[in-house]
C-alpha cells in the first residue's frame, strides 16, 4: 500500500452522498477490495455492484435510498485513513432477505481506507449488522 490520498477519498465520499456511481468507481484502482465485516468483495464489477445494490450508486432496485454518509472523525496513519461515520438512508428494498420496510435507518459505520499508486485500493467496512437487522425487523408500535 502507498501513501494515503486524502483529496481522492474526500471525492470518493462526495460520489457516495451524490449517489454517482461512475465517479465512486472512478476514485478505485484497477483492482479494489471492500472488506465488509469480514466478507470480501473483490474486483471492479463486484465492487461495482456492491454499491449499486445497496443503493450507492441511486439505483431504484437497491436495498437502501437516500444514502448519505456524515463523516464525525478522521484518524490518518502513515498508510491509511480510517473515518467514523454516520450512514443514513431509507429501507426501500430486499437486504439480507428483510422485505422493503420503508424504515429510516442510521447506524455507525468506520471505514479503514488504503490506497495503491494514488487509488483506493482496499476499504476495510465495519457496522453493526445485528444493529441494523433489529432496526428493520422490530415491530411497528
Amino acid at each position: 500500500m502507498t501513501e494515503p490520498n486524502e483529496p481522492l477519498l474526500n471525492e470518493h465520499l462526495a460520489a457516495e452522498n451524490e449517489h454517482d456511481l461512475d465517479r465512486i468507481m472512478a476514485t478505485y484502482s484497477a483492482s479494489p477490495m471492500i472488506e465488509l465485516n469480514g466478507s470480501r468483495i473483490e474486483g471492479s464489477a463486484a465492487v461495482r455492484e456492491f454499491h449499486r445494490s445497496f443503493g450507492f450508486g441511486g439505483s431504484k432496485e437497491a436495498s437502501f435510498s437516500d444514502i448519505h454518509v456524515a463523516e464525525r472523525r478522521r484518524h490518518r496513519t502513515g498508510d491509511a485513513i480510517i473515518i467514523e461515520q454516520t450512514l443514513s438512508a431509507m429501507h426501500t428494498g430486499l437486504w439480507r432477505g428483510i422485505a422493503p420496510t420503508g424504515r429510516a435507518v442510521s447506524i455507525s459505520v468506520c471505514t479503514v481506507d488504503e490506497f495503491e499508486n494514488g487509488k483506493l485500493a482496499r476499504e476495510n467496512v465495519y457496522l453493526d449488522e445485528g444493529r441494523l437487522r433489529h432496526i428493520l425487523t422490530k415491530p411497528e408500535r
